[in-house]
Parts: C-alpha cells; structure tokens; sequence
C-alpha cells in the first residue's frame, strides 16, 4: 500500500524534526518548508497528499499560504498545527482540513492526516476541556 506524501512546515526546526519523527513510520515525508513562501512553492513543485503546516509562520502564515494555493488553482488538504488552539475551528470553517494542537501531535497529528488525506474535518474538542479545566483550577 502506498504511503501518504506528506509536506511540513514550521519555522522551528525543532518542531519540523518533531512531527517528522512523529509521522515518518507511518507517511512518507516529501518536504520540509520553514516559511509560508516555501510552503507555497514546496507545495505547488512536490504535490503532496496532505500538507501539514504551523499557523504563525514569516512571510505567510499557514492559513495564507492555502489562500495562495487555492488562488494560484490548487487544493491540497492541510492540517494546521499551532500551541494556542483560540481560532481552530474558525481554521477548518476556512478551509482547512484538520486542527491539532502542537502538545497533542503524539497522538492527534496521524489519525488528523489520515481524515484530512479522507477529506474529513478533523477537530479535536479537548482545547475547550482544557481551557475550562484551567479556569476553574485557578
């Protein structure tokens, strides 16, 4: 069975090695970007399957650079991946395919590739649990 061809991006270095370690047994990864621009250009030359890419990103943000996509004719599915979820379904409304919250892409980031490569919306509603539950341990 062929894998999923995966692109990422995020401008931390750290955090692009993190979701290659967390998603390469199970997706082939075809790019790194480090920005929205080489998302854009790394997205248009590699056509991947599924994008994943940080919101907050130089030059474009991540949800910029899928209006520059979708304006340039493309439509790949993306998951965006953040640490402050505030605007996550507002991202998916959008256009985006899925949501995870950068402590949770253990084990939310794979299954939300899989559903956006299935063209499922995939949103986890934890980050309003969490929000809650922080609030009132106040």
């Amino acid at each position: 069975m062929r894998k999923l061809r995966v692109l990422i991006a995020d401008d931390h270095p750290g955090i692009r090695s993190a979701i290659v370690r967390v998603l390469s047994n199970d997706f082939k990864i075809v790019g790194l970007a480090g920005d929205g621009e080489q998302l854009v250009d790394s997205a248009i030359s590699l056509s991947p399957d599924v994008i994943v890419s940080d919101i907050y990103m130089p030059h474009l943000s991540g949800p910029g650079a899928l209006k520059e996509l979708s304006a340039r004719g493309y439509d790949f599915p993306c998951v965006l991946v953040s640490v402050d979820p505030f605007g996550a379904d507002e991202f998916v409304r959008q256009g985006a395919s899925a949501f995870v919250e950068k402590c949770d892409i253990l084990h939310e980031l794979a299954p939300a590739v899989h559903s956006a490569a299935l063209g499922h919306a995939y949103v986890r509603e934890l980050h309003a649990a969490k929000r809650a539950k922080s609030v009132r341990g106040r």
